[in-house]
């Protein structure tokens, strides 16, 4: 049973279509169940380890360590056998790519993205420790990623082929270093009896390298990377790419501490960590948003939370003081944390102002304006001499920024309502649903700011939204593909590009292929 077996049969059962991969312990195909037609990954021991027992040994306990998991974001197995004397194993097929091959094309990733991947990861990982299981070859090559609403990416952790039982006294690996140099703990580089720590370790790899865009220790030898894992500290993110991690460059630290006992004790403890400093950035960036610019805080506004399109009823203002931090206007009508509404800025001039009711025309008729803070609620003052819209979509930029893309969409959607002519608001909405991975969504918005103000055929921003969708989906994608067929020539010179220079072959053919159906 040597060579490629792509178009055999395996016990009867499996119809092997296309070999898509190579592990550390054998091939891996496409397949289908036959009378099912159940798409499936197959894996097949390597031929050069025929003869190796302990291969087969290792192989046969990745089925059994595999059959054990069942959690999201680890890929589970299916099926186990032999046949033709050889050892394979039936696994889901998932499709995507893997974000090895996502920071080969982008290099790195921003903050909220990667810590929200490697949280998925820690999730996963901490299933496999509830189980007596580590994974001992956690990389980059071996985290799947599936677009996936309203995740945006889906995360699954595979391959547990050089898994061990925690607390096992055997070792297949006869106290030789096993795994990938780059990611590897200083003591599995030496060979020691492992724990779960060692994958904690190998997540602070993968994190530092999708916040950085490179690995702590990178040699042109293996053996030279190990000795620096265990010889040289260990870089600072800001060492290796500048900028402002905040508390993630302890998060980061902690994790690739050269002893298991100064890392994090769990994959829970970890995800906790890191969840604390990215929440920890938002808070401050959002605190910073009112020291920008200015030597005093805003001037205080009375906030009325409201669905657009609905009206509400302003209040007679009362001299009687409030008998706590919340005025009777605030307990009537409470902000909620976990909506975003347009809101009104009512401004007293003299007087008292009552009964003023506020219907969606009268909304449309009348200008507005959204203040800037990306808070928790966007703010509307009256003001006749701006464009309502500058603000809005600058406030929805913020929120994207600081990671709450859902609140900058809800804005968009809510404001779109009330100004239905203006383009801006759903290119926008398009863009950050691009951004999550949402083609429908995107594309239908697009489509409609198109249609409102042709001229955004030619915005480079929104050409350049398109073409990456374009070429981050893992195949061909009908909807996208007829979209960039749609705007024509304008996105011709970005295909061209992408035909001639991509990285990935199947993309340059994918847009090489393309180009040819715009004229």
């Amino acid at each position: 049973m040597g060579g490629d077996l792509s178009g055999q049969v395996i016990d009867r059962r499996y119809q092997v279509l296309e070999r898509i991969a190579d592990g550390a312990m054998g091939v891996v195909y496409r397949a289908v169940r036959l009378n099912l037609d159940r798409p499936v990954a197959i894996k097949v021991m390597h031929a050069s380890l025929r003869d190796d027992m302990k291969g087969k040994e290792r192989f046969e306990r990745e089925a059994k360590v595999m059959a054990r998991l069942e959690h999201p974001h680890c890929v589970s197995i299916i099926d186990f056998g032999l046949h033709g004397n050889k050892p394979y194993v039936v696994m889901e097929l998932v499709r995507g790519r893997s974000l090895h091959e996502m920071l080969v094309e982008q290099g790195r990733f921003e903050i909220p993205r990667a810590a929200d991947i490697l949280g998925q990861v820690l999730s996963g990982l901490a299933h496999a420790h509830e189980q007596g299981i580590i994974h001992r070859d956690i990389k980059p090559a071996n985290i799947m990623t599936t677009p996936k609403a309203p995740l945006g990416v889906h995360a699954r952790i595979l391959d547990f082929g050089l898994a061990r039982m925690l607390g096992s006294s055997a070792s297949l690996s006869d106290g030789v270093a096993v795994g990938t140099p780059s990611y590897m703990a200083p003591e599995q580089c030496r060979g020691d009896e492992l724990d779960a720590r060692v994958d904690i370790y190998a997540c602070g790899v993968v994190l530092f390298e999708m916040l950085t865009g490179t690995k702590p220790f990178v040699a042109d030898e293996p053996i030279e990377i190990i000795r620096k894992a265990l010889q040289e500290p260990t870089p600072r993110l800001a060492d290796v790419r500048p900028g402002d991690y905040g508390a993630l460059e302890d998060v980061v630290a902690r994790a690739l501490a050269k002893a298991p006992a100064d890392r994090f004790p769990t994959a829970v403890a970890m995800a906790e960590a890191l969840e604390a400093a990215v929440a920890g950035r938002k808070s401050a960036d959002s605190t910073a948003q009112f020291a920008v610019g200015t030597s005093a805080p805003p001037p205080p506004t009375v906030e009325i939370p409201i669905t657009v399109g609905s009206s509400v009823h302003v209040p007679r203002p009362t001299t009687k003081p409030p008998d706590d931090d919340s005025s009777a206007l605030r307990r009537m009508l409470p902000v909620s944390r976990m909506r975003y509404f347009v809101v009104f800025a009512i401004v007293l001039a003299a007087g008292a102002i009552a009964g003023i009711v506020y219907t969606r025309r009268e909304l449309a008729d009348q200008p507005q304006v959204v203040a800037p803070p990306a808070t928790d609620a966007a703010v509307v003052a009256l003001d006749a001499s701006v464009d309502p819209t500058d603000a809005i979509v600058a406030n929805a930029n913020q929120l994207a920024a600081a990671g709450k893309v859902d609140a900058a969409i809800d804005l968009l959607v809510d404001a779109r309502r009330v100004y239905p002519k203006h383009a801006v608001l759903p290119a926008t909405a398009g863009k950050l649903y691009f951004s999550k991975l949402w083609w429908n969504d995107g594309i239908a918005n697009l489509r409609e700011a198109i249609r409102i103000d042709p001229a955004l055929r030619d915005d480079p921003a929104l050409l350049d939204a398109a073409v990456r969708g374009f070429i981050t989906t893992p195949s061909y994608d009908g909807r996208l593909g007829q979209f960039l067929v749609e705007l024509g020539a304008p996105v011709a010179s970005r295909l061209d590009d992408i035909a001639r220079a991509h990285a990935n072959p199947e993309i340059r053919g994918r847009a090489a292929a393309l180009r040819r159906r715009i004229r």
